[in-house]
């Protein structure tokens, strides 16, 4: 074998110099069923609320979905599947009755980052008479995403 490289061995350099470092989240939503969530409360219901966060983990922006009731975490390639986050979302969303979304600055510390204020909120409530209507349900799930976007250019 010659001492030069292959093509194989350049793309495998391109690819490594191009995959951003690892990096966590610098900000996360908090999707509350409730726009009334008490973030001041010592004894936070975590029940009420699914966190939302995207790292860059192995060159790759994800988004780490938790729920805490019931519990459970999900991750997500940012950039291959932005409809799965993104419905995963929305049924915390449905099943919950849930409208409201927070942007927060973001914390290893469930609790903290529950307390941190607002950077900006959005509320995606549909009214009761559309919630059976596709095109409406459509929409929710689009604004859904580009709410989730808003992790990937921070």
């Amino acid at each position: 074998r010659s001492s030069a490289k292959t093509m194989n061995d350049i793309a495998r350099e391109i690819v490594e110099l191009s995959r951003q470092p690892n990096r966590p989240s610098q900000f996360a939503l908090v999707v509350s069923a409730s726009e009334r969530f008490d973030f001041r409360n010592e004894q936070l219901d975590h029940s009420d609320a699914m966190i939302v966060h995207a790292p860059i983990e192995q060159g790759q922006s994800v988004f780490h979905i938790i729920s805490y009731e019931p519990y459970y975490s999900l991750t997500y390639n940012a950039q291959s599947n932005l409809d799965g986050a993104a419905a995963c979302v929305y049924g915390f969303l449905t099943k919950n009755s849930g409208d409201y979304i927070r942007l927060v600055g973001y914390s290893e510390n469930v609790d903290d980052l529950l307390r941190h204020p607002a950077i900006s909120e959005w509320n995606i409530s549909m009214s009761r008479s559309r919630s059976g209507d596709p095109e409406a349900m459509m929409k929710r799930l689009q604004m859904l995403k580009q709410i989730l976007k808003t992790l990937l250019v921070m």
